[in-house]
């Protein structure tokens, strides 16, 4: 300890949806020890997120390397910079053998983490204080307050937020200003997801977005990140209207003040959800090939549309929910 309080390091490495639904855990943490030494290590790739977090005193960033031997002898170093911070506790949110070895190394007296089966790649070995969930079928961030229970059994809320600094919301909103006029409702609409089991079809996108549009009530913003217009084109091909494209969001910052500026923000199980759901802004999510018990927002506003039949594929659960259903869920979140 320093100074008679403890050094907190949360270990939660990536992905961007990840880490967004550890953001309540930080704040629950925050308001138990508020003048604790409360760092986070994370993967550069979702840093952006939680770089100058309020309840955060330092952010420690793992650049993994494309390299395989470069990228075990960066992860090497980057644990002894850990080591030599003197950490008194670790909270692994992450669970995988790679946080679990940060653990370890760590040299920190208390160590906490999940148990089995939710802990994976022999995660737990490494923890001295394990947590083991009482159902397997619980939302992402409620696990994470579960974990946070260990050391901070009286929860007050379920705040979370990311840190958007004022040049960057001046940059958003003059986009929004030039856009649209302030009359109708902006929907944004995310296309693109990492994996082809959460992919509803992009005709439907088109649909529901020409759905909107001839609503009369609504814009239509269709959002996207690097190496993901493609789909974004296909969109405007495929819709007989004229939704409104986003500008490249720069930075995850960006991007989450982009969609909080939206009334509404429609897409499958993606980061870009829940970091809307982290802003605030409601949001209609379809799923097909992940549990939305897990994996839906747990803050409300929020409308999940998803078939729930384990005869069918992924793709046939997906189909299955048309445009005209996902547009009813719109404007009734919206309403």
């Amino acid at each position: 300890m320093k100074n008679g309080l403890p050094r907190i390091l949360i270990v939660r490495l990536s992905a961007i949806g990840d880490v967004a639904r550890v953001l309540p855990a930080l704040h629950t943490l925050r308001d138990t020890f508020p003048n604790a030494q409360l760092d986070w290590a994370v993967e550069k790739k979702a840093a952006d997120l939680i770089q100058d977090h309020p309840c955060l005193d330092q952010v420690l960033v793992f650049d993994r390397p494309a390299q395989k031997w470069s990228a075990v002898k960066d992860f090497i170093g980057f644990c002894k910079h850990i080591r030599a911070n003197r950490y008194d506790i670790l909270i692994d949110f992450h669970g995988i053998f790679k946080t679990g070895m940060i653990c370890a190394f760590s040299g920190a007296a208390n160590r906490y983490g999940f148990d089995r089966p939710r802990a994976q790649e022999l995660s737990y070995l490494f923890m001295n204080h394990k947590v083991r969930l009482p159902s397997q079928n619980l939302n992402r961030v409620e696990e994470n307050l579960l974990l946070c229970d260990a050391l901070c059994p009286h929860r007050t809320s379920l705040e979370a937020m990311v840190y958007v600094p004022y040049e960057t919301q001046d940059e958003i909103n003059d986009f929004y200003d030039g856009m649209f006029d302030g009359g109708k409702k902006v929907v944004a609409m995310h296309v693109p997801v990492d994996r082809p089991e959460k992919q509803w079809p992009v005709e439907y996108f088109a649909q529901l977005a020409d759905l909107l549009l001839a609503d009369g009530r609504f814009e239509v913003m269709l959002t996207w990140g690097a190496g993901q217009f493609d789909l974004v084109e296909e969109v405007l091909t495929k819709s007989r209207r004229h939704p409104s494209v986003a500008p490249e969001t720069p930075s995850l910052k960006h991007y989450a003040w982009l969609v909080h500026r939206a009334d509404l923000y429609f897409g499958g199980d993606t980061g870009p959800m829940h970091i809307a759901a982290t802003m605030g802004t409601p949001v209609v999510a379809v799923f097909g090939g992940t549990d939305p018990r897990k994996h839906a927002p747990y803050r409300r506003p929020c409308e999940v549309l998803h078939v729930d039949d384990a005869q069918l594929t992924a793709a046939e659960r997906l189909r299955r929910v048309t445009p005209e259903m996902a547009y009813d869920a719109c404007v009734r979140l919206i309403s």
